[in-house]
């Protein structure tokens, strides 16, 4: 059975990236200051490094690989929710293509450098997304089961 919350949006939140600035490290920063407690975000611009993952579950290890070069953000797409302790996770993937038009994706990782600028929209949800550490894989997995509050 599919787990599920039922949630409004209690407002939306837009950042410019500058050149230089790490998406990661940016969204988490604003979500630390507004408080935010969940949201679901989306993500257009260029970057001039991506750091992208691959979760292999033989070995429960992201892959990652980068690209040194200039991209576009085709479609960067995740949510923003918090573990047990408070802590914010941003849980994000992302499509990115080069001069030529061949794409690259994965999950964005910290060391995604903006190069023109990227624009961000959160919408910020009225629900509380948490996750839990996953014995099986060891991510933390959305919970949205019957404990979730």
């Amino acid at each position: 059975m599919v787990a599920y919350i039922d949630s409004s949006i209690r407002g939306a939140i837009v950042l410019k990236l500058q050149p230089g600035e790490d998406i990661l490290e940016v969204v988490e920063r604003t979500a630390y200051e507004r408080g935010i407690q969940s949201a679901q975000l989306t993500a257009i611009g260029a970057l001039s490094r991506a750091k992208l993952g691959y979760f292999d579950t033989r070995s429960s290890k992201y892959k990652e690989h980068e690209l040194n070069k200039g991209l576009e953000v085709a479609s960067l797409t995740g949510n923003i929710s918090r573990l047990k302790d408070d802590a914010i996770v941003v849980h994000a993937h992302a499509v990115v293509s080069d001069e030529n038009g061949n794409c690259h994706g994965g999950h964005v990782m910290k060391g995604c450098i903006v190069s023109v600028t990227l624009e961000v929209v959160i919408l910020e949800l009225g629900a509380k997304l948490l996750r839990d550490r996953d014995a099986r894989t060891g991510l933390n997995l959305l919970n949205l089961g019957p404990s979730h509050p």
